[in-house]
């Protein structure tokens, strides 16, 4: 109700008085209070809202790492990791071969299931790891192929790994032939037979077969084969098709790639090669088994 200063009372929707005709004032309590209500409306959803907004934060942050959990627990199990320089690290399955051994051990070898190594990304699902029953050499080499192992009585062994279905090879001369195998071996404590292996290579090994038997070294490296001095003890060969030289074996339709060290320390493994027989558009694959090969025995 409306109350004009005649002190009489008029309707809420009144503007002037019914009595004097005086133009009644605005009804303003009403609208104060509204005003207010509408302030302590704004007020408090501002509130809510501020009060909101570290639970959407807090929200946000438990949802990421919800995610962040989840992923590490489903990749917890995935044994690639991806490498800066090109390269994955990865865990290959390891190949115990049929071995024949001239002296058995009497307590067998535990041998892991996989080997780790770090590979070029397209070729973590193309190789294999292949070795030995004592795990003498692990070297790698095409998923699924057929493989054999020898270690003999002085400690020297070796490895073979061929396609599925390929005839066994004799002998360290392919002749034309277009076999493909990854072949490695060591001399172990024998210091004569690695000098005998190295001395194509090495000159010191080749100076040291000549103290030791009084005679030159009894083979030489092919002119046409290459090699790349990667340290004083390791080198790296290549014989082209039709090649006979270092890679055992080699002189096949397919280039031969290998590695061989040596040390002449008596007190070292004594040397180690490796040899590579691959089509040649499977090159970059046998750099990559080479490389493995010497960055595991480089220094042995």
């Amino acid at each position: 109700m409306k109350t004009c200063e005649c002190q009489t009372v008029n309707g809420d929707d009144a503007n002037y008085c019914s009595s004097c005709g005086r133009r009644l004032p605005e009804t303003v309590v009403a609208i104060t209070a509204s005003a207010r209500a509408d302030s302590v409306q704004t007020g408090t959803a501002n509130a809510d809202r501020r009060r909101r907004i570290p639970f959407v934060v807090a929200g946000f942050v438990a949802a990421a790492l919800v995610v962040a959990i989840g992923l590490t627990l489903g990749l917890r199990n995935v044994h690639i990791t991806i490498n800066t320089n090109n390269l994955v690290s990865v865990q290959l399955p390891l190949n115990v071969c049929h071995t024949s051994v001239g002296i058995p051990m009497n307590t067998p070898t535990n041998l892991p299931a996989t080997v780790h190594v770090d590979l070029a990304s397209g070729y973590s699902t193309k190789l294999a790891f292949y070795t030995d029953k004592e795990g003498v050499i692990e070297v790698l080499a095409p998923t699924g192929w057929n493989c054999a192992a020898g270690i003999g009585a002085d400690g020297t062994s070796s490895i073979d790994i061929s396609p599925p279905g390929q005839a066994p090879i004799s002998g360290e001369s392919l002749s034309g032939n277009p076999l493909q195998v990854i072949t490695a071996s060591q001399t172990s404590a024998c210091v004569g037979c690695r000098e005998y292996l190295a001395c194509p290579l090495f000159v010191s090994a080749a100076k040291d077969y000549q103290r030791a038997f009084q005679h030159t070294c009894p083979t030489t490296k092919p002119p046409a084969e290459t090699e790349t001095r990667i340290t004083g003890h390791v080198v790296e060969f290549s014989d082209p098709p039709g090649v006979a030289g270092d890679g055992s074996p080699s002189g096949g339709v397919n280039p031969a790639l290998g590695a061989m060290t040596y040390f002449d320390d008596v007190r070292s493994d004594g040397s180690w090669t490796e040899t590579c027989v691959l089509p040649p558009k499977d090159t970059l694959m046998c750099k990559a088994i080479i490389g493995n090969f010497v960055h595991r025995y480089a220094k042995r």
